[in-house]
Parts: C-alpha cells; sequence; structure tokens
C-alpha cells in the first residue's frame, strides 16, 4: 500500500496533516510549534524549553480534556528542540476528538499566572543541573563548537542565570509573538475518518487567531572549534563534528549514507580500523544530524587518555578515506540497513510523528517510500562528492572529556 498523508491549510495559516490507519488501535496527535532554540539569542537562551513547561507540563494535569484522558491511561509528553516545540498525545480512537481540543487549548491559551511560573523555575533549575553531568551535555558542546554562541550552537535547556530571570510577563510576550497558526503544524495519525476529522480540526483550531511573526534565517559562526574539558580518570570520551547538508539539501541522503558507512554498527569503516583492528578504542559511532539549514556528521568515541592522539588521528584518516567515495558493496550495505530502520521505525507512531513534524516546520512533507527511493538513488560518486565537500578538516569541531583544549590541539 503506498504512504500518503493528507494536508489541508486552514483559513487561519496553520497546516494539519492526516495519516489515515484504518487497522491502528491508538491515535496520536503532535502539535509542533516552530519555536526553538534557533529562536532564540545569548540573553532569551532556554525561553522555549521554559515556555514548553509553562504551556504543557505545569498545566495539563488540570486541564479538563488531557487531565481525564491522562487519568484514563492516555500518555503525554512534550519536548523542545532546537527548531520546534512538541505538544504529544496518544489515546483510544474514541478519545481523538477530545485529545485534540485538549492539545489546541493547551497550545492556544495558556495559563501564565506568576504562580505556575514560579512552580516550574526550580525543576528546570535541576533538570539543568542533571543535563550537566549527563553524557547529552557533549552532545550540545558539540553543536556549540561546531555553530558557534548563538542559534543552534545555543543549549536548549539555557543557562542558569537566565532561568532565574525570565518573567511570565516575558513568557506570554514570547507565546504572543512565536505561538501562532502560522507557524504550527498539526499531525493526525491513527484510524481517522478523514472528513469528520477534518471538521473537527477546522472546528478546534480555526478560530485561532494571531499575526503571523517573522524570524531571521539562523546565522552560524564560520569557524568550527576545539574544545578540551580537563577531567581526572583513565578514560576520555570525545565527540567530532563536520558540518554538512541540512534537510532541503539533495545531497542529505548521501552524507546519511556516507556517515552510516562510518559509523553504523559492527562491519562499519570506524569500528573495523579503531576497535577491531587496533584496539584503540571502547566504543566509536557515526550519524548523520540534519536541522532544516545545516547538518553534521557526528563521531562519538570513547578510549583510554594515553591513545586518544593515536585515536583521534586514526579518526581523522579514516574519514578522509571517504573522499574516494564508497564502493557499490558497501552502498548497498548500508543503503539496506538505513531502510530497514527507517521501515521498522514505521510502526512506531511516537518516533514518526516527530520526524512528521520535524520535517514539516522546515517546509517539507515526510513520505516513507520517498526517503527510501533517495537512498536507493544515491551512487558511488555522489558519495565521493559528498565527502569531499564537507569531510574536510576546515570543517571539524572536537569536544573532549578528559583532556584539555591545549592536549587536543597539540595531539591532532
Amino acid at each position: 500500500m503506498a504512504d500518503y498523508w493528507l494536508e489541508a491549510v486552514l483559513p487561519n495559516g496553520l497546516r494539519a496533516l492526516l495519516h489515515p490507519l484504518p487497522r491502528t488501535r491508538t491515535t496520536t496527535w503532535g502539535v509542533f510549534v516552530n519555536h526553538g532554540i534557533r529562536d532564540e539569542d545569548p540573553k532569551t537562551n532556554g525561553i522555549s524549553h521554559f515556555l514548553e513547561h509553562v504551556v504543557f507540563n505545569a498545566q495539563y494535569r488540570s486541564q479538563s480534556d488531557v487531565a481525564a484522558l491522562v487519568a484514563r491511561g492516555s500518555a503525554a509528553e512534550a519536548f523542545t528542540t532546537k527548531e520546534y516545540t512538541e505538544y504529544l498525545l496518544t489515546t483510544m480512537p474514541e478519545d481523538s476528538l477530545a485529545a485534540l481540543r485538549g492539545l489546541g487549548a493547551l497550545v492556544s491559551s495558556p495559563d501564565f499566572d506568576p504562580e505556575v511560573v514560579e512552580r516550574e523555575r526550580p525543576l528546570i533549575k535541576e533538570e539543568l543541573n542533571r543535563f550537566r553531568t549527563s553524557p547529552a551535555v557533549l552532545n550540545e558542546l558539540l553543536e556549540n563548537a561546531l555553530f558557534g554562541d548563538r542559534s543552534l550552537g545555543l543549549f536548549t535547556l539555557g543557562t542558569a542565570a537566565n532561568v532565574d530571570a525570565f518573567t511570565a510577563e516575558q513568557l506570554e510576550r514570547r507565546h504572543a509573538q512565536f505561538y501562532t497558526p502560522q507557524r504550527t503544524t498539526l499531525v493526525g495519525e491513527g484510524p481517522l475518518e478523514v472528513e469528520y476529522t477534518m471538521d473537527a480540526v477546522e472546528s478546534v483550531m480555526g478560530e485561532w487567531r494571531r499575526p503571523p511573526a517573522w524570524t531571521p534565517f539562523p546565522v552560524f559562526e564560520d569557524a568550527p572549534r576545539v574544545i578540551g574539558i580537563p577531567s581526572p580518570g583513565p578514560r576520555v570520551s570525545v565527540r567530532l563534528g563536520f558540518r554538512g547538508p541540512g534537510l532541503t539539501s539533495p545531497e542529505r541522503p548521501a552524507f546519511a549514507l556516507v556517515a552510516d558507512a562510518l559509523g553504523l554498527g559492527i562491519g562499519s569503516r570506524l569500528s573495523v580500523a579503531l576497535r577491531d583492528q587496533e584496539a584503540l578504542a571502547y566504543d566509536i559511532q557515526a550519524s548523520a544530524v540534519q536541522y532544516g539549514p545545516v547538518g553534521y556528521l557526528k563521531i562519538s568515541l570513547t578510549c583510554d587518555r594515553a591513545v586518544a592522539p593515536r585515536a583521534l588521528a586514526r579518526v581523522l584518516d579514516v574519514v578522509g578515506g571517504c573522499h574516494a567515495g564508497l564502493d557499490p558493496l558497501e552502498l548497498d550495505r548500508v543503503r539496506s540497513l538505513r531502510t530497514t530502520a527507517l521501515l521498522r521505525q514505521t510502526g512506531d507512531a511516537q518516533r514518526m510523528l516527530a520526524v512528521i513534524g520535524k520535517f514539516a516546520v522546515n517546509g517539507l512533507t515526510f513520505l516513507v517510500d520517498a526517503e527510501v527511493q533517495s537512498y536507493g538513488a544515491t551512487t558511488p560518486p555522489h558519495t565521493a562528492t559528498v565527502a569531499q565537500r564537507y569531510l574536510t578538516g576546515d570543517a571539524c569541531a572536537i569536544v573532549a572529556l578528559g583532556l584539555s583544549t591545549e592536549d587536543l590541539l597539540t595531539g591532532l
């Protein structure tokens, strides 16, 4: 059966995407607001995440429709990314309309009572404290090293000083500016009767009116950086990043396949070179990360401090070897791996809606069959072109926990 989505734009500018799946037993609704870290600057860094807490976490327990659904076992969640904020609710099909009403009310008309805001502030600060000691901090440090102290290079949770300073009035103004129908995509998946569901969407969301907001295109600093964080202990954790194409680039499929060839599982180039052949790394992986305007290749490495310079040099050598492109057999292998993973993912409504929403906020429609075809159309010369263009020394950023910046620069 062909994979298809039904798309409509309401008169107020809200975009709705429906994926009718008659045989599924649950319905999932996702609201994606085109507001994230890339819309912030150092003074407002963290406000998107704070706003998500106030819109969702602080209120869904008392908001009638959502509270009742959660009490009956529905799954509700929300999160903030560099590009968008997502609000998600999965219910039984008979509760689909209540879920739609509940999410619509939360997003379009939340409560900004100062008591609500103050209730969330310590929770966000605790989340920030936990983040600072988690492995995820290296991933965000890598993006900071790649993109600089603005836009995609800022931290999702912001800074403690900013979290302390945001006021209820500031959050309400931010909501009025960015939470508009024109910046919102509603995605529904499940056993949806199309005509009835679209009428319900227009009834619930059609009266939401707010003037559109314009924001400048994200700006990135010119030169990726090297960041070392000294720490005791025998092991070093490293992240390397190479700037690459974004979601909207036709080079995206080839870049993703090169990343998979480098570091997707056993048999990948980096795993063979640094684990099997030379025993330089405990763990090494590579993957492609894509945002709308830009992407990057991320390499994650854990090794002994004593061999870190050799390991990093070997990584750069293996990456440079991709300039010749992938041979047909290797290309077929990673194409099959990526296609299989993509097809398996289609059974996970929450993961799929996150992908759909990410594409939607960047003006794209994600179709599984189109993705599979894009990988099938990639040739060895395509992989050589993207590797030569993006996998270069001047496009590389490095972050290491366990080595100083001086150690990194000296070792390289």
